[in-house]
């Protein structure tokens, strides 16, 4: 019985570095692909907030509908990232129909802009 514990644990013993060299890459994998989608997330953020700062317009009504632009480019891109990193089918077609709302919207205000001065910000 002494011998058949002693061989367990050294099998044991034998068996841990192959099983912790496991663990960690698969964790390390999951962990640098939500890294990416985290990078990729606040880059969209960013941009997207950098550009909605800079549409400024003398006209508050212009001034609204040229950051909206920026505002629902930068939906679109968080779409996109939830399209490249996502799992779930559901959400990423929810981000789908979301990003063509965005565009719909992005082509109302571009029109509405067309009619009232242009796309170009007056300061």
């Amino acid at each position: 019985m002494k011998t058949i514990a002693v061989i367990a644990a050294a099998a044991a013993l034998a068996a841990a570095p192959a099983v912790a060299q496991q663990a960690p890459h698969q964790g390390h994998a999951n962990m640098q692909h939500g890294q990416m989608a985290k990078r990729d997330y606040m880059m969209a953020m960013q941009d997207m907030q950098q550009k909605m700062m800079s549409a400024e317009d003398a006209d508050p009504d212009r001034a609204f509908a040229l950051k909206m632009i920026q505002h629902h480019q930068g939906a679109i891109a968080m779409a996109q990232v939830l399209q490249k990193h996502g799992d779930d089918a559901e959400l990423k077609q929810m981000a789908q129909k979301s990003a063509d709302m965005q565009r719909k919207e992005i082509a109302e205000l571009q029109a509405w802009l067309d009619g009232h001065g242009g796309r170009t910000p007056k300061r």
